[in-house]
């Protein structure tokens, strides 16, 4: 099914198509509690694509290679270099691994029982040593090459496309206005730059980006008023989102929008502002 799809499966800057390759349900994950202490349990945190257990390996996407080489070296330095003995982050079962040492370091990986000062092995007077190994060892097979080339299949304004004629009007002018009031800042190469992509993605999307830099350019600032409508306009719709589309509360959208337009305007319009403050209202 893989082939039938008009880009490479492993290209990671775009998503499957549901319709071909539809969702499969392997599990459910349950929020139970909410942290505690948000930096403890939640900046803390500290995930990496290389930390896996026997039985599990890395496709070939090029993107989830270079994030397995570097994530753990990431995490060191951001963390520390025992974060894995951090408690949001450690093994509910103890792990002997003979390290020890280090910058906040929580405990040391000594033994129950035997020589508490041999962190190496195999050792004739005491300290860890190396468990049997239970089951098969883990041995994956590869009959390629490898290679480095540009993927085949790229497709590169394909799905850019598709995603914006399937959007609904509001969602469009919402879309619309935001590129414009982020491009009318920018230099000229570089909107010329972006209006190509969108272009090529649909004409009628740089078309609308076009006339929309090229209003802006002819007034102290784009219509924040109307994207602010198209807000409204999404929220009274109520339509279901796709799997893909994160499933926030308006009202936190309307937020972000707010606290957006505030730190990028210094000479907001009244009615602008209006528009704000009827937001806050409805809320």
């Amino acid at each position: 099914m893989l082939a039938k799809i008009n880009q490479h499966p492993l290209d990671d800057k775009k998503l499957w198509p549901t319709d071909t390759l539809p969702f499969l349900k392997v599990g459910k994950m349950v929020l139970n509690k909410n942290p505690e202490n948000y930096f403890n349990e939640v900046e803390q945190s500290a995930f990496g694509t290389g930390v896996l257990v026997d039985g599990l390996d890395f496709s070939d996407d090029k993107m989830l290679q270079g994030r397995t080489f570097s994530y753990s070296d990431t995490q060191r330095h951001r963390v520390g270099t025992n974060y894995l003995q951090l408690p949001i982050k450690a093994p509910k079962k103890r792990v002997a691994t003979n390290q020890r040492g280090g910058m906040m370091s929580y405990f040391a990986d000594v033994p129950t029982s035997g020589n508490p000062h041999i962190n190496y092995e195999p050792s004739t007077i005491g300290g860890l040593k190396e468990a049997k190994q239970e089951g098969k060892i883990h041995e994956p097979h590869y009959n390629d090459r490898l290679v480095r080339e540009k993927i085949d299949r790229p497709n590169d304004f394909g799905q850019a496309g598709e995603t914006y004629r399937s959007f609904s009007d509001a969602e469009r002018e919402e879309l619309i206005s935001n590129l414009v009031d982020n491009l009318k800042v920018c230099r000229p190469e570089i909107q010329n730059k972006m209006l190509e992509y969108f272009t090529n993605a649909d004409e009628d999307y740089g078309r609308r980006v076009r006339e929309g830099l090229a209003m802006a350019m002819d007034t102290s600032d784009t219509s924040s008023a109307a994207a602010a409508e198209a807000v409204v306009k999404s929220k009274n719709m109520g339509q279901k989102t796709d799997g893909y589309k994160n499933k926030a509360s308006v009202s936190n959208e309307i937020d972000a929008f707010i606290m957006l337009k505030l730190a990028r305007s210094h000479r907001t319009e009244i009615k602008t502002i209006c528009a704000m403050l009827k937001l806050i209202e409805m809320k």
